[in-house]
């Protein structure tokens, strides 16, 4: 990040993007003002709005529905979110982050939901469990694959290194 391009608080807040990463972010200008609203959260919290709203309208739900609802819909954030931070490649459409973003949401309010009459239910339990064992998963690959580059580049270091006796001639002066 370069020195004139500093972020507000409230704009880190809203996009919790650094600058050089606003490309994730619908942009909204008001006036001189420009707002950025990270594209995945954009689709998060609706949905998880009008899944507590529609849970609270049709009170328990049943046992295969709360299961579905728990894991189908976040599924495909995580295999967005996992296959891009593991590989290291560059991240996907602001389309289908909102569209992840959206199943995500459905899969947090169906847990807020199923914890307002069923509080910490074995399958909230169980999505807990597979959120926390993703996102473990996906910091070790990632770990993995960030260590061999290093691993890598170390070695290269090394392989285009001088001699000892470079060393010492070029220290000496001669």
């Amino acid at each position: 990040m370069q020195l004139g391009s500093r972020q507000s608080f409230f704009s880190l807040l809203l996009s919790h993007h650094p600058v050089d990463k606003l490309h994730l972010c619908y942009h909204l200008k008001l006036g001189r003002h420009q707002l950025h609203f990270c594209a995945r959260c954009s689709g998060l919290f609706p949905a998880m709005f009008l899944t507590l709203v529609a849970g609270s309208l049709t009170g328990p739900w049943p046992w295969w529905l709360e299961w579905i609802l728990l894991f189908l819909p976040p599924l495909p954030a995580f295999l967005d979110w996992g296959t891009t931070v593991a590989s290291g490649k560059p991240e996907r459409s602001n389309r289908l982050r909102l569209l992840t973003g959206a199943g995500f949401g459905i899969g947090l309010g169906a847990s807020l939901h199923v914890n307002s009459y069923a509080l910490m239910s074995y399958p909230v339990m169980a999505q807990f469990g597979f959120f926390l064992t993703a996102v473990w998963l996906v910091w070790l690959v990632s770990y993995v694959r960030r260590s061999r580059v290093r691993r890598e580049r170390m070695k290269e270091r090394l392989r285009n290194r001088g001699s000892l006796e470079e060393y010492l001639r070029n220290s000496s002066g001669e």
